[in-house]
This record gives structure tokens, sequence and C-alpha cells, in this order.
């Protein structure tokens, strides 16, 4: 038996850190590890892991140094730290259990009344301390595939070696830091999938998400999005993607899926949970204090994983043992993101989530992370934060003040006053899940100052993957306000909620049928997330009839009776669907019959712009045409029309001439539909796969809709690759000048390429106020630029009313 003043178990970072200031204090204590050498979870990393020093705007507290390096450079400084320090490891001592010293008599086994603690180990230790600080990791706990065929030899959680595959087909599972450091660490020699269950990569460093996407442009790393582990065989994998199953070879699969901290562990020595569910992190008061007075929780096992974060924990940990007031490292940046509060940042953070519902659901450590991110926006009465059609992304969370949403339907020049958000609540959260533009427009309502946090979408999404309970109200909020905008303008939230709560998700792939022209109407349908395309038969033809985007309803008649389909509805992309039946929506009706009326109104709307549709089949071929064609993916297409246009090059002139890089980013080939030619220009996509993978984050997209290439640009090529359209060329630029044209009469080189290789597109001449040139320049108005709600009517003047169909 040994006497402590403190006993910590774990001998990573945090532990080690923690050691060292305890040390330092003039505190006695032992530092126990279950291996039988330092850093377990560090160790477990692959051979030459380049180890990250995140987050970076954090200052490091400790005597133990850390610096981002290889994981043995990492290692070795760690070691020496120990022995030059003679810190008091004992290896292999496995903690089994904590009594508390002094327990009554008649305590239950376990029991922690008392003062005191005796640290119980496997191997029949016993160490006596008034604290016990645990900074045990979570590696030994790993989340599993839950799918046939994990167990196989070939289906691991860890990549010891990267230079022991070569020439393998290897399937890396997950979309975190580790998932995307593996991949890049085999895909030099290896042929590597990354399978990632989200659409896009959310979690990881920003600066490996870079990476990653890099190297799948330039078809080093395969990254199938939206795809899930359906099963695997010796040397094969089966992957559910969005085009379906998918069969592919695996020599090895790696599933870094993350960890769970040892709950039942933690539990058994009476630590409070948050919740019930497996993510759900510790309860940790001040000085990382678990429910168990004098028990403490540091690194990954507290929930917060980075170890730059675990380091600062030891040292925060040990002044506090002190009896020393300290802050955490990240404090004063976290005060500058919450200005309106008083207080310590942990005040400040129990407040905001006092007054801001949806946070609720999140741990502090969680907020910490996201609030590193935040900014602090005031706005004036009447000033509008976000307009309708804007392409921003951000979430907002209304502090003090109001908002007022106001809407603008399509084919109507005034707005349409849809609710006023009270502090507590929040907005944005319908761009943030369909990725479309803005569908309403959001300005500040006072009384005076109205004071919003404005959370980046990253910041968000990563909050929603990792707090279930936080995912939910945004996903119930999403659902409220997209009944509200359409079916029920102006009715109460509250009113609403009732219908909401029985809606239920559904996932398609594309080219999958919601339901086809005949079948019984059961239920109607809000498109979370995705595209699909409405049709009828005309004997053996198919009409388009529209296509619908995130946000838009569908199936709206089985709302009122139980009649038949009057169309087929298909998925044009993966799509996430929300369905309520006909029955609850009834039961809903019932109990407000006076929403009634209003559900008939838009019924009537939509079955009259249905009978236009019909009387002009023509105009559904060519929406066929074109939603085969993806163009409906572009909100800014440039479309010329055969009949008008006489070839004399005025589009392709005039854009060269206004671009100072004389490069036009117009080619008149492209996709031609009857009388239509959709030139190779750029088509301002919905969601541009252009910038997935920009390493200089040159391509960005105005509030307006405009996709644009800043000249930070380094003509690497990805945005090239990415585009599945070919519209971004690739160009040296070219000489400019009063006297180039000279110098190129004479074979001197004006005019002739200059310079390295950048990367040029349409910008729709951002920088000139008005129509693009290529419009502005056509002498017979051949050319035109559409929107997606303009497609059916210009479709029925350029093709149909021409006699084309």
């Amino acid at each position: 038996m040994e006497r402590h003043d403190v006993v910590i178990v774990g001998a990573g970072p945090a532990g080690l850190s923690a050691a060292g200031h305890a040390q330092d204090s003039g505190l006695s204590c032992v530092l126990l590890e279950r291996t039988d050498h330092l850093a377990d979870t560090v160790c477990r990393y692959q051979k030459r892991k380049h180890v990250m020093a995140e987050p970076g705007p954090v200052p490091l507290r400790s005597p133990l140094g850390f610096a981002a390096g290889s994981r043995e450079a990492v290692l070795a400084s760690w070691e020496r730290f120990a022995a030059e320090r003679e810190l008091p490891v004992r290896f292999g001592e496995e903690l089994v259990g904590l009594e508390r010293q002094g327990a009554p008599a008649g305590s239950a086994p376990g029991s922690t009344a008392g003062s005191g603690f005796a640290v119980l180990t496997a191997s029949g230790g016993r160490y006596e301390a008034a604290r016990v600080v645990l900074a045990i990791g979570t590696q030994g706990n790993p989340r599993k595939l839950g799918v046939p065929g994990e167990d196989l030899p070939h289906v691991t959680a860890r990549l010891v070696d990267p230079d022991a595959h070569r020439d393998q087909h290897v399937v890396v599972v997950g979309a975190g830091d580790s998932a995307l450091e593996v991949a890049l660490a085999l895909c030099d020699y290896n042929r590597v999938t990354l399978v990632v269950r989200k659409p896009e990569l959310v979690r990881a460093k920003e600066s490996l998400e870079r990476e990653a996407l890099s190297r799948r442009a330039s078809g080093e790393l395969q990254i199938q999005f939206s795809t899930e582990v359906d099963r695997v065989e010796p040397g094969r994998i089966f992957l559910s993607s969005p085009e379906g199953v998918i069969e592919a070879p695996a020599d090895v699969v790696i599933a870094k899926i993350g960890t769970f901290p040892p709950r039942r562990l933690l539990e058994g020595l009476g630590v409070g949970f948050t919740g019930p569910a497996r993510e759900a992190g510790p309860v940790l008061g001040r000085g990382y204090e678990s429910s168990v007075p004098g028990l403490h929780l540091i690194g990954a096992v507290s929930g917060r994983d980075l170890i730059k974060l675990g380091v600062n924990q030891g040292y925060e940990v040990v002044e506090h043992l002190c009896g020393r007031d300290v802050d955490p490292a990240d404090e004063e940046l976290l005060r500058a993101r919450l200005p309106w509060w008083d207080g310590r940042v942990r005040d400040r953070i129990a407040r905001v989530r006092d007054e801001l519902p949806l946070l609720e659901g999140a741990s502090e450590d969680q907020l910490r992370e996201m609030f590193l991110t935040v900014e602090p926006r005031s706005f004036r009465p009447g000033e509008v934060i976000v307009r309708q059609n804007d392409y921003t992304d951000s979430v907002y969370l209304i502090s003090r003040g109001a908002v007022d949403i106001a809407m603008r339907p399509e084919g109507k020049t005034e707005e349409r006053h849809l609710a006023r958000l009270e502090p507590g609540r929040f907005f944005g959260e319908m761009s943030l899940i369909s990725g479309r533009r803005r569908n309403a427009t959001a300005a500040a309502a006072g009384p005076g100052e109205t004071r919003l946090l404005e959370v980046p979408r990253k910041a968000m999404l990563k909050l929603l993957a990792t707090a279930p309970a936080v995912e939910e109200t945004v996903d119930r909020v999403f659902l409220t306000r997209a009944f509200q905008g359409y079916l029920f303008p102006g009715v109460p939230e509250h009113l609403l909620r009732e219908a909401v709560e029985r809606a239920g998700l559904v996932r398609l792939d594309r080219d999958r049928v919601v339901f086809e022209e005949g079948d019984e109407g059961d239920a109607f349908y809000l498109i979370r997330s995705g595209q699909v395309k409405v049709a009828k038969r005309s004997g053996d033809r198919e009409i388009v009839l529209s296509y619908l985007v995130a946000g838009s309803f569908f199936g709206e008649t089985a709302l009122i009776a139980a009649a038949a389909r009057t169309a087929t509805v298909t998925t044009i992309f993966p799509t996430e669907l929300i369905r309520l039946s006909r029955a609850d929506f009834e039961l809903f009706l019932g109990r407000h019959p006076d929403l009634r009326e209003l559900v008939e109104g838009k019924l009537e709307e939509r079955r009259v712009a249905t009978l236009v549709a019909e009387a002009t089949p023509g105009a559904g071929n060519v929406l066929s045409e074109l939603i085969r064609e993806e163009v409906v993916m572009g909100t800014d297409a440039l479309i010329i029309d055969n009949h008008k246009c006489i070839r004399c090059g005025n589009c392709v002139d005039a854009c060269e001439g206004v671009h100072s890089d004389g490069q036009a980013r117009l080619s008149l080939t492209g996709i031609t539909l009857y009388n239509l030619l959709a030139p190779n220009s750029c088509w301002q996509c919905e969601d541009p796969l252009c910038m997935l993978d920009c390493p200089p984050d040159a391509i960005v997209r105005d509030p307006s809709g405009e996709v644009w290439i800043k000249s930070s640009c380094i003509g690497c090529g990805n945005c090239e690759a990415n585009c599945p359209y070919g519209n971004i060329f690739m160009v040296h630029p070219k000489q400019q000048g009063p006297w180039s044209w000279v110098s190129s009469l004479f074979g001197l080189g004006g005019g002739e390429d200059q310079g390295s290789t950048v990367a040029v597109k349409c910008d729709l001449c951002r920088d000139l106020g008005n129509d693009p040139a290529c419009v502005r320049s056509c002498p017979t108005g051949a050319a035109i630029r559409l929107g997606p709600d303009e497609y059916r009517r210009a479709l029925e003047e350029l093709v149909v009313r021409q006699g084309e169909i």
C-alpha cells in the first residue's frame, strides 16, 4: 500500500501533464498505467503519423512540452520528460476499483461515501490518496460496425505500419481525423476507399479535409459519401450507397468510427452521466470534478479528445487541487466570443444554455469547441440579417431583441410575414439541412439592438453529429417551419408541433420511385434534402410536370381524400423525405378544423398548376431532358436559342473583353436539346462540387449566388476535375496591354500565354453590376440566363410555341 496526495490513473499526455505539475507544486503523487509504456493511445497511431497540436489559437500551459510533429518525435519527447523528472510511473497497474476511505459501517461494496480514496488495481495494488485523477483514454472501447462479417480477421480498428501494406485494396470507414489520416497514409501505394456516412466531411480538421479532397480529385483516393457498410466477406465488402449496394474488393477493412467512454467502469465508480445515450458524457463540475467528490476526469475520458486540451486539463486540475483558482486556457478567446454575458466562460455558457433551449442537449465541452468559431453580431431595427435566395448557410441564435421572418412566394412581388422570433429562438436551419439558398428574409425587429450568435455551418454540423438532442431539436423546427411556410402561413408553431411529431423520415437513393401514378394516396411528403421529378404517362411517353427541390411538398391530394396518385414521383439524386400519413393529418385537422381551408387553398393552387403543365406536354419532354442532363442543378444557366443565333461569336468575344486576363469563360460547345444549346459556361450550381476541395479556398460563393475564383488560385486543377459539366477551364493568363497586339503582329509573344496555369470560370460578370456580357452582346436575343423557377416558362416560349415539339 502507498499513500499520496493524489493518484493519477493513465500515463497519456493528460496524465503526464498532471503528474509533472503535481511534482512542481509539491504534491506527492503516483502515476498508474495499465500498459508497459507511456501514452498508449499515441503509441497505437500508425508509424510516422503526423500529430497535430490543435486547436491552434488555444495556448499550451503545462510543464509537459507538446508541439506538432511525428508520432515518434512526440513520444520521444514525453519519454524524456518522464525520465528527466523521474516521474513515479507504475506500469502494469490497471484500475479495477475505487473505495472511499472511512466509509460508514454497512456501506454497500464500491461505496464512495467518506473522505479519501483507495485505488485498487488488477495486480492487487492498493494506492491511497485524498484525490484521484482519471486520465484514462477510450481506445479500449472502439465502436463496432454492427454488420455481418465485422469479426473477420481482415477487419481491424487500427493501422500499425503503413509500409506493411502495398498494392492492396484498403477500405477505411469513418469521417474523423483518424480515418482521414489512415486513408492518406495508405493511398500512395494502395487502392484506398474512404467510406463516409454523411454527404460531406464535417468532423475532421480543415487541413485534413482539404488534403483528402485534393487526393480524391487527383484520383489517388476514392471517397464514397452518403454510404455505409452493408456487410463484409473474405476479400470483399458490400457498401450501401446512393446508387444501391456496391460490391468492392477489400484486402483490409479499417474501421475508424470512434470510441466510447468506459461507461460501465465509470458508473461502477459512481460517476454520473449527462444522459442515457451511449454518446452522453460524464457530469463534470469545476476543476473537472465528477459527481463523485474528489474524483476528477481529464483527457479523452472527460469528452475532450484533442491532445493539447488534455495537456492543459492536466495543468488545470492540479491548480484546482492546490486551491488555486485558474481558468481554462481558452478562457480569453471564449470571452470575446460571448461578450454579452458576465462572469467566467463556464458561467457564461451556463447562462447561454438557459437562454437558448437549442443548446440544452449539448455538453459544456461541446459548446466550448463550437463557441471558438462563433461570431457575435448586432443589428439595428429593420436591418436585414439574411435575404431570401441568398447563398449563406450560418445558423443564428437570438440572444436579445426579435427577428421577423418574411417570404416572397414564387411569382409574387409582395412579401408575406411568417413569424416573429423572440429571444431564445434560432433560424437558418432550412439552408443548413437542405444545402440550398435561403427560403426567407430575416430582419431585426427590435426593440433596440438585436443580438445574435452566428454559428458557421461546419461548426453547427459537427455539433449536430455529436449531440443527438440538438440534432433532434433542429430537425423538429425544420419541419415545423416548412409546414408553416408552405401549408399554414401565419399559424403559430406550437399549433403545428402535434403534426410534426407524427411525421417520419424516409431516405431514398437516386432514381427511386416514391409513388406511382394510380397508387392510392396515403401520405404526403416534404423534401428534407435532394430533388425529385414529378411526371405523368402519356401513352408510352413520360411527361415531366416539374422537379421539386429541398423544402418543397408533394402528394398533398392525399391529405383530404383517398384519391389515386395523379403522377409518378422519382428521386433525381439521393433524397431525404419527411412523410406524414393521411390518417395522422386528418387527426390533426380534426382538432384544428379552422386550418382545413388553408390546406384546400394550397391544393387548388397546385391543381391549377398541374392543369397548365398538362396543357403543354412538350415542355415536360424538354424539362425531362434537362433533368437527365442535370442542367436543373444550375441556379443561373446560360441557354442559347439556335433559331435566333446567327453564329456571330459576339458572346465569346464579349466574355474575353471584360476579363483582364483576356480568357473567355464561355465555349459554344455543350448540351443540345431540340433548338436549345446549354453551352459550356458555369451554371452556378446549387451545390457547387468545384468548391469541395480547393486547397487555398480560392473558390467562393457570394450571397447572391455567383461562384467565382479568387486570385489566390494555385492552378491545382481540382475544381476542373470536380466539375461534372466541363465548365471550368485551366489556362495560362494572356499578356495584356495597349500594345500587346503590336507584339503579336511581329511575333514577339504579345497576347501569348504567360505565367503559370490557373482556373477560370464564368462568374456572371459579378464586378460589372449588370447583365452578363454574353447576354448584353447578343444582337438577336438568342442568349438568355435562366434560374430554376424560369425553366418551364422559358421552355414553353423557346421550344413548344416555336413548334419544335
